[in-house]
């Protein structure tokens, strides 16, 4: 019988050993755009650690788009993934509202909840936009604009919260002028808003990403400004290359693989009915301080 079993190659099903035992060993993942270099390394860090436990990552890249989720979702549910880590970055989020319905297990990844139960792992937002406003303030700015990513998404909101408690922290004038809005965490997007904080002439824009950051980068070179010498930037997640481009980024540094890891090892322990110690982790952010940010020109008027 063996002998036949393995001259026919025969692979046990993976379908029928879940259907025996109410489990697949598969996990889903949602990230809203895997053309943004954040992603990867998250996506790499849960996949290491689900293969380390038995279990394989299946992967929908949702554009961020509600229909597009739900698809992605009644793909996944009739793969019977046994869970889902949640990527995706609206707050305002029916899927979520659903599975909460349901009682199916989910991690949501780099984003947190209004509901107290929803089990996350994401960075420490508000941190990071201290130690960026601590950083510029330290080496003279008062005008500091920031690009904030989408309103709608946990991270936007943090950080452009931590944006006005740090500069109020630090008696700083918060400019409406000096505060813009992108519509996605895009580099166009940063452009745009990047494009509208100059016409308010800051001395350094911080932005709620690196791709946002490059976006006003873009739009600083349009208007013949230096970086730094005329104008500092500063962005968020140390996404790769960014150490590359002239001048390197100065940015906040996410851990983004351990986030990965953190976020499938707590779904798998949800799965197994093992013990949690936190069902929110907040991980801790990075100032990296690169050649993007200097003395503003003129510091003396600037402090004044």
């Amino acid at each position: 019988m063996l002998a036949a079993v393995e001259r026919l190659e025969y692979r046990p099903s993976a379908i029928a050993r879940g259907l025996r035992l109410q489990r697949t060993h598969t996990l889903g993942m949602l990230v809203p755009d895997i053309t943004n270099p954040f992603f990867p390394p998250i996506i790499r860090g849960a996949e290491e650690a689900a293969r380390e436990r038995g279990y394989e990552l299946v992967l929908c890249n949702t554009d961020d788009a509600p229909e597009r989720e739900t698809a992605s979702l009644r793909v996944l549910r009739e793969r019977q993934a046994d869970g889902l880590l949640i990527a995706t970055s609206r707050m305002a989020d029916t899927t979520v509202a659903a599975l909460r319905r349901e009682r199916f297990p989910f991690v949501l990844v780099n984003r947190g909840s209004s509901v107290t139960a929803d089990p996350s792992v994401e960075v420490d937002n508000e941190r990071a936009s201290e130690a960026v406003i601590g950083h510029l303030a330290g080496l003279g700015h008062r005008r500091i604009g920031h690009i904030s990513g989408p309103l709608s998404t946990t991270t936007g909101a943090e950080r452009a919260a931590g944006y006005r408690a740090a500069m109020k922290a630090r008696g700083l004038p918060v400019d409406e002028a000096l505060l813009a809005e992108a519509d996605a965490y895009a580099e166009p997007s940063g452009y745009a808003a990047g494009a509208r904080l100059l016409r308010a002439r800051p001395s350094a824009i911080f932005a709620a990403n690196d791709l946002l950051v490059l976006g006003a980068l873009r739009a600083a070179r349009e208007a013949k400004l230096r970086v730094p010498e005329d104008l500092s930037l500063v962005g968020v997640n140390d996404i790769p290359l960014v150490d590359l481009i002239d001048p390197p980024l100065t940015t906040v540094r996410v851990p983004q693989r351990e986030m990965g890891r953190i976020a499938a090892d707590m779904l798998i322990a949800l799965l197994e009915s093992a013990p949690i110690s936190r069902r929110h982790v907040l991980l801790d952010p990075t100032l990296v301080v690169r050649g993007s940010t200097a003395v503003p020109s003129g510091a003396a008027g600037s402090a004044a």
